[in-house]
């Protein structure tokens, strides 16, 4: 793989990311418009001079199905919010990128977060988005529980991935290197490389150099 390769993935990487944020920008916004037009009209007929507590309660009550349909709409899309933070930070830290573009979408998402509740509603939804972090955590450590016993299975000097062949050494080492930095158990396994040439073409051998305990 040559270094225009590792480049041209490096970008590809990046606009995935950025075409992902737009998606979610486009729902948080369209989610946003929906929910403050329905919440102006329904909150004209609410007599402002009840408690918080009584307002909160009269207007569920009022606007049952539709309050449910959009706290079951905020639960779907905070969650699938955490889900894309939690991959960025992922891909943060397997593959550092520009810190200043992963804080930019992570502002970008907290500002949907605050602006969903500025409202009477802001409390159930800030309880919404404590469970829905709290499930995701949960299962990201599930997942990393059963990553940790998967890692059981290799052994130190074990070969995961021959790489080539290439023309020139130097594409053996980038594509090695392109491998290494990508590979999904980078926190746990620790891998080392070798060349070596046969048939007048370079390949890179990758093979598990320490297991971390």
């Amino acid at each position: 793989m040559t270094k225009e390769q590792v480049e041209k993935h490096q970008n590809k990487g990046f606009r995935y990311r950025v075409f992902t944020e737009g998606i979610f920008s486009i729902l948080w916004i369209g989610y946003l418009i929906m929910f403050y037009s329905y919440y102006k009209e329904a909150y004209f007929y609410i007599d402002k001079r009840l408690s918080f507590l009584y307002k909160l309660l009269f207007f569920i009550n009022d606007n049952l199905r539709t309050s449910l349909v959009y706290f079951l709409l905020y639960g779907l899309l905070i969650t699938l919010t955490f889900v894309f933070l939690y991959f960025l930070f992922l891909t943060y830290k397997k593959k550092p990128y520009s810190k200043t573009g992963l804080v930019t979408l992570i502002c970008l998402n907290a500002l949907y977060v605050f602006l969903s509740f500025i409202n009477i509603y802001g409390v159930i939804f800030f309880i919404i988005t404590i469970l829905s972090g709290s499930i995701v955590y949960a299962l990201v450590m599930v997942g990393k529980k059963e990553d940790a016993e998967e890692d059981m299975d290799y052994e130190e000097g074990e070969i995961v991935e021959v790489q080539g062949p290439f023309e020139t050494e130097t594409s053996a080492q980038q594509a090695a290197r392109l491998f290494m930095e990508t590979w999904q158990k980078k926190e746990t396994v620790v891998l080392e490389k070798e060349l070596y040439k046969e048939d007048n073409n370079y390949y890179a051998e990758i093979y598990v150099e320490t297991i971390k305990k």
